[in-house]
């Protein structure tokens, strides 16, 4: 019997050139393709995202084939749950980027695993699923592949309908986690397998018995101590965590906006002890680690702990830049923000959404505009990173308020900052008043009293040209994220701005349709030459070359 019980396999970004197409084929005016135009570069005449153009960039100075993605900040995922399944005394090992770690999930593979569990945290369809179970059918086909993840909750809002039974069919694995934690499920069912014991004895797991009909079996939510699951550091190699690396102190949220319906599938917020979070960050700067996320969704919430877990940094002083999201409305003093940036805050990503009071009101935000303004100038004083996130076309917007919106952002100046056209969750609390707004469709192809979909992505194209006090980040495969990233390779913040105003000059010359070729070639010349500028540690991925 082999030695290795299970494999977790995190991210699979899929392939742009896939994306590109299904974007293109929405139409010039969808929103899908608005996000395309602004989240990509053009190298060698092929579109690219934006840290691929970094990477090709760089290899025509080095002659190396250097791949730069955010996914080489170990998913946090993959290690959550081999350390939960090792807690339970399974051997498990993690995979964090699908596409650049074929080599050693093959590897891996070649064990034997009785398991391959599959994480869905970024996905909302299936299509980067069917790779991976193609992938460990070849090299591991007496393996059994599990699915979990919000992606099976999402399928499964309804139930599992005729629709799901064709998507699980399509997706080829033997069984499929239905549990918005899954930890406890997913250690059963290893534990099954290995002892030939029956699966469907197992809570929260959906199975195929007939190889007719997927079926679920009992339902038994979970509730998993985060101080008992806590990830023990010492047991992954420092070479796997790299010099970033992400954690988390909470699970849920607090809050309860009607865009977004995470809290209903999480359930009540979780919070592990100071204590618990003070020991992870010991062993993970032993590891060392230097640059640290805090995935938690709201960090500063509640305020009280947050204080205390800033004081616990600063005692500690274990030489940490941390990274996280922020609520500047939470942040009720100055003390708040003294403290954050005396225990090492390099970055917040602000989740602002809008600047218009009365589309923050229906979005139930529970923020005001002045809190934003005044958190924002409070980071900025400190030096702080700050990343504004904007949702564009929510139930209420019009060109006035995204008009508002600009006028905030100009003045505010955050560091950075995006918008995007509203994705339509019909899971979301607003999706109860939708006949008060008039929603219709959902996704990125809806309309409502006040705009539409394709509305919303001229809008958010306006506000592209029209936001000049702050400068913007690609989405795909980059975002917020990549700060730490890039932070650990040796690029700060100075000097990624200039790369990225220039990007977002060639973005906007690109697809103004009418400026000189000329002037286009000589900003991508520029920016050529301030990737080459810079010099960047050696990534732990590689392009794939061939024969």
């Amino acid at each position: 019997m082999s030695d290795l019980d299970c494999v977790v396999i995190g991210y699979n970004e899929g392939d742009f050139d896939g994306y590109r197409a299904m974007c293109e084929s929405a139409g010039p005016r969808s929103a899908e393709y608005q996000i395309f135009r602004k989240e990509h570069l053009v190298v060698d005449g092929r579109p690219v995202p934006w840290l691929e153009a970094f990477s090709l960039l760089r290899n025509k100075v080095t002659g190396r084939s250097d791949r730069y993605h955010v996914g080489e900040v170990a998913n946090l995922a993959t290690l959550y749950l081999a350390n939960f399944l090792s807690r339970h005394g399974l051997c498990a090992e993690p995979v964090s980027l699908f596409s650049a770690e074929l080599d050693r999930l093959a590897d891996l593979l070649d064990r034997r695993p009785a398991v391959v569990a599959i994480t869905t945290t970024f996905y909302v369809n299936i299509l980067p699923v069917v790779p991976i179970v193609e992938f460990v059918r070849a090299h591991a086909p007496s393996a059994h592949v599990v699915v979990g993840g919000p992606l099976i909750d999402n399928l499964c809002v309804d139930g599992i309908t005729e629709v799901v039974q064709d998507l699980f069919f399509a997706m080829s694995a033997d069984s499929y986690v239905l549990e918005s934690q899954g930890e406890h499920a997913l250690v059963e069912i290893v534990e099954a397998v290995r002892g030939r014991s029956d699966l469907s004895t197992v809570s929260n797991v959906v199975l195929c018995p007939d190889g007719e009909s997927w079926q679920l079996t009992r339902k038994r939510p979970e509730n998993n101590d985060l101080n008992q699951a806590s990830i023990d550091w010492r047991s992954f190699p420092a070479e796997l965590i790299g010099p970033t690396a992400q954690t988390r102190t909470a699970r849920s949220c607090a809050f309860k906006c009607s865009f977004c319906d995470y809290p209903s599938r999480a359930g009540a917020l979780a919070t592990a002890s100071v204590d618990t979070v003070r020991k992870e960050l010991r062993a993970m700067a032993e590891l060392g680690v230097r640059n640290l996320v805090f995935v938690d969704d709201t960090f500063n919430v509640p305020p009280k702990r947050f204080k205390e877990i800033c004081r616990m940094m600063i005692e500690e002083d274990l030489g940490l830049s941390w990274y996280s999201y922020f609520r500047c409305s939470n942040a009720r003093d100055e003390e708040a923000f003294d403290l954050a940036a005396a225990s090492g805050c390099a970055g917040v990503f602000l989740g602002i959404e809008s600047g218009d009071p009365g589309v923050l009101d229906n979005m139930h935000k529970l923020a005001q505009d002045s809190q934003y303004r005044v958190g924002i100038q409070r980071l900025n004083e400190r030096g702080i990173t700050t990343f504004a996130s904007i949702i564009v076309g929510f139930p209420g917007e019009t060109a006035s308020t995204v008009g508002n919106t600009v006028e905030f952002l100009n003045e505010t100046r955050p560091t950075f900052w995006r918008a995007q056209p509203w994705w339509a969750n019909p899971r979301s609390p607003v999706y109860r008043n939708k006949e008060v707004f008039g929603i219709d469709g959902a996704g990125y192809h809806w309309s409502h009293r006040t705009m539409s979909a394709e509305e919303a992505a001229s809008q958010t194209d306006r506000m592209f040209d029209e936001v000049t006090g702050s400068v913007w980040l690609p989405l795909y495969d980059f975002d917020f994220w990549s700060l730490p990233y890039l932070a650990g390779k040796g690029v700060g913040v100075d000097e990624l701005l200039p790369m990225l105003r220039l990007s977002q000059q060639i973005m906007r010359h690109r697809d103004s349709g009418s400026g000189d070729p000329r002037q286009l070639s000589e900003l991508e010349r520029r920016f050529e030459a301030a990737v080459g500028a810079v010099a960047p540690a050696p990534p732990r991925f590689r392009y794939q070359v061939s024969a």
